[in-house]
C-alpha cells in the first residue's frame, strides 16, 4: 500500500505541477510511518534535499533523497517563484530538516537583523525605519509560517495579533497539503517582540555569547573573522564572528 500511495503522488506532483495528495483519499490517516514520501533517514546533509507543500511553493521542509521529491517535480512547470526564505537541508541527528542558511554580514543594526517569516535571519536592520509592528510580548501570538507549520513538519513564526488573520489567509491553506507529519518544534520558543518585530525566541540563557555580534554596543569581529547570520549556535536577530 505504501509503495501504491507514493507513486500515486509522484504521479499527481508531476502532471499538475503543485497539486496536492488530498488526505480525503487513500492517504486520510498517513503518519511520519508511511511510505509516502520515502524516507528521510540521512548520514549527511547530501542525503536530503528541501521540500514544500507542493512542488511550486516555497520549500519549508526537508527530504530524503529516497522519496523522489526532486525527480517528481524537476519536469514542473511553475510560474517565478516568489521571495523564499534562504534555507538549507541539513541532516540533523540522522533525520532531514530545513535549516536557515548561514551568510555573513557587515551591517550593524541598533535593534539587531531583521528576520523572515521563516524565523531565519536576514542581511538587513529589523525596523528599517519603519513603525515598529509591536512593543510588547504580548504584543504577538505564535502561527504557522506555512501550510504544514512545526507540528506537521514545516516552520512556525510570530506575527503581531492584530494581523493574524490576514496573516494566515495570505498563506491560501487547503488542508490538502503534503507534509511530512514529523514535528520540527523547537521546545521553548516563545512569541517575543525584539527591536519592534516579532519572532520566535528560545527560552535559553539570556547572556549574549562573547563571539555575538551585528549590534552598535558588541565588538567588531576579530581579524580573520566575519559576522555570520544563521550560524551554529547565532542568535535569531544578531550573528557569530566566524572564519569567512
Amino acid at each position: 500500500m505504501g509503495r501504491m500511495l507514493r507513486l500515486a503522488m509522484l504521479a499527481c506532483l508531476t502532471l499538475a505541477g503543485g497539486c496536492v495528495f488530498a488526505a480525503s483519499e487513500q492517504g486520510a490517516d498517513l503518519g511520519p510511518d508511511d511510505d509516502v514520501r520515502g524516507s528521510d533517514a540521512c548520514f549527511d546533509d547530501t542525503d536530503c534535499l528541501l521540500a514544500g507543500p507542493s512542488c511550486c511553493e516555497c520549500p519549508s521542509f526537508a527530504v530524503g533523497l529516497a522519496g523522489g521529491w526532486g525527480d517528481a517535480c524537476e519536469q514542473v512547470d511553475c510560474p517565478l517563484p516568489p521571495s523564499c526564505p534562504a534555507l538549507v537541508a541539513r541532516c540533523q541527528g540522522g533525520v532531514c530538516a530545513a535549516a536557515c542558511a548561514p551568510a555573513t554580514c557587515d551591517l550593524s543594526c541598533p535593534t539587531g537583523f531583521a528576520v523572515d517569516a521563516a524565523g531565519c535571519t536576514t542581511c538587513a536592520c529589523a525596523g528599517g525605519g519603519a513603525q515598529p509592528a509591536c512593543e510588547l510580548d504580548a504584543d504577538c501570538v505564535r502561527t504557522p509560517a506555512d501550510c504544514c507549520g512545526c507540528a506537521r513538519g514545516g516552520a512556525d513564526t510570530a506575527v503581531p495579533a492584530d494581523t493574524l488573520g490576514g496573516f494566515v489567509d495570505g498563506l491560501g491553506c487547503t488542508g490538502n497539503e503534503s507534509c511530512p507529519g514529523v514535528s520540527t518544534c523547537e521546545a521553548g520558543d516563545e512569541p517575543r517582540c525584539v527591536g519592534g518585530q516579532c519572532m520566535l525566541v528560545g527560552g535559553g540563557d539570556p547572556s549574549p555569547p562573547s563571539d555575538e555580534c551585528g549590534r552598535p554596543e558588541l565588538p567588531p569581529c576579530p581579524s580573520g573573522t566575519v559576522c555570520v547570520i544563521n550560524a551554529d549556535g547565532a542568535e535569531v536577530g544578531t550573528g557569530r564572528c566566524a572564519p569567512p
